[in-house]
């Protein structure tokens, strides 16, 4: 079998098939196995810093990626937040307020915590609290929600328009980078559907749930969110350890085609395709993203290539800031801050990185990640690197009274490889599954396809092994498969 692509997604799939007896063979387009995951350590005269270049945590609820940490020892070298890192603020109206406690990314659970907060007016607090009235009165309609809607509509309806610009649409852009319009419910957030479904109000829902969990929970094991004490590249650098001698990195395939039974992978080696070769497999998994996806598939299933393309995808930047811990007037108190896009800034959110977590770096250093783009500003990623680095000092700098220079700056450009599930996302991608399923001996991986985050890249490349070995000996035809264009 081959995998294209050694990012998380395409080396779990490249450790599963190897788990179900296949011989395996991955190459990677880049120099380095991990795609988006990777971290920097960085000497300093008081202790080392770690910075995270990617994504810097892993949402310990879903379970894939902890197994999968722990079965490849790393197990001592999961790392918490921080207790005194835990929480964080949003932007209110040019000052700092904390998000309220019970809040959800777009439900409140407590409802005397959200009374408490300055963020939403009298009357704000009034319509996202009476969800559970109006959830009550009406209880057969809010059972019967639909399967999918976006997440403005959903926030809207139930909890009113300042609970959705003032909480609801900062914290899931901070996560999504998208305008709650542009978001599906059912791909990001199925949870609150559920909820709505199951108790009618989402309130009561989130209540109940925790009261649960409370009353069978012997104490979780690890908090809601961890990482690894060097950072989220320890996770890829084991990863590619166990399959080492099975990754060729440098490789971008550019062709696929069929040959006799088998698959045909040409390949280029380098960045300018100095080399060629081709390997024959009875298996591909495209472990690769949207674009280069949907042009190996083209030629075999325009239909299915035109679903890959359609998903949109945005951009932004991180840049990288470490100060002196004296220069930092706020007493850094939360895990770092969310930024509404009602406030107009070019900030999407902060992570103080060296509260969240420890061990990133020595006490007299602060260290922050700033996200810039998203509400409409994915061009800000095409800005130089002096204007990035200066506007991300610029916007921590007011929010957190920041009197002197960066020690150290890094700047990480994502440019469209952020996919944003809209409304009928887990639609299309059934059909998507539907047809490439008769290609027989291809399947398709990665954060575009069932989840954006860790844990869904990693459970979504054990799928598509699965399923690619399940196909093969399957004989599917495409009877019964129904296209949605």
């Amino acid at each position: 079998m081959v995998v294209l692509g050694a990012g998380i997604s395409g080396m779990s799939a490249a450790r599963r098939l190897r788990e179900l007896g296949a011989e395996v063979r991955v190459f990677e387009a880049s120099d380095r196995a991990g795609g988006l995951l990777r971290s920097e350590r960085v000497a300093s005269d008081s202790g080392p810093l770690v910075l995270d270049r990617g994504p810097d945590s892993i949402l310990a609820t879903k379970p894939a990626a902890v197994a999968l940490a722990e079965a490849l020892g790393l197990g001592p070298r999961i790392v918490r937040t921080r207790p005194e890192g835990r929480g964080a603020y949003v932007l209110c109206r040019g000052r700092l307020e904390r998000i309220p406690n019970g809040f959800h990314v777009v439900a409140p659970s407590d409802l005397r915590a959200l009374w408490r907060s300055p963020i939403l007016s009298t009357g704000g607090k009034v319509r996202a609290s009476t969800e559970v009235l109006r959830a009550f009165a009406s209880r057969k309609r809010s059972r019967q929600a639909p399967q999918d809607q976006s997440l403005e509509s959903f926030v809207q309806l139930r909890f009113g328009d300042e609970l959705l610009a003032r909480l609801a649409q900062p914290m899931a852009g901070g996560i999504y980078g998208a305008p709650p319009h542009r978001l599906g419910l059912g791909s990001t957030m199925p949870r609150f559907l559920d909820l709505a479904s199951a108790h009618g109000s989402v309130t009561r829902g989130l209540q109940k749930s925790q009261a649960a969990g409370a009353a069978t929970s012997q104490g979780a094991r690890y908090g809601a969110f961890v990482s690894f004490d060097g950072g989220m590249g320890v996770l890829p650098e084991a990863m590619a350890a166990d399959l080492e001698g099975h990754i060729e990195t440098s490789w971008a395939a550019w062709s696929l085609e069929r040959a006799g039974q088998k698959w045909r992978v040409s390949l280029r080696h380098g960045p300018t395709g100095e080399g060629t070769r081709t390997e024959d497999a009875d298996g591909v998994v495209l472990a690769l993203g949207a674009h280069t996806s949907a042009e190996l598939l083209e030629d075999h299933d325009p239909v299915a290539a035109a679903h890959i393309q359609s998903i949109p995808r945005g951009s932004a930047a991180i840049v990288t800031l470490a100060y002196k811990r004296s220069d930092v007037k706020h007493p850094l108190d939360a895990a770092g801050v969310v930024v509404p896009s009602v406030e107009g800034r070019a900030m999407l959110a902060s992570t103080w990185s060296s509260q969240k977590w420890p061990g990133r770096a020595p006490d007299d250093t602060a260290l922050f990640r700033v996200f810039l783009g998203g509400h409409g500003q994915d061009d800000v990623v095409h800005a130089s690197e002096g204007h990035l680095v200066r506007l991300a000092h610029l916007e921590l700098a007011q929010m957190l009274g920041i009197e002197g220079e960066p020690t150290l700056t890094r700047l990480d450009r994502y440019v469209d490889v952020m996919p944003r599930y809209e409304v009928g996302h887990a639609r299309r991608m059934n059909t998507l599954d539907a047809r490439i399923a008769l290609l027989r001996g291809v399947a398709v991986a990665g954060n575009f396809h069932r989840g954006v985050g860790i844990p869904d890249s990693i459970a979504d490349g054990a799928r598509a092994a699965e399923q690619l070995v399940a196909d093969l000996g399957s004989g599917k035809t495409a009877e019964g498969v129904n296209d949605w264009v």
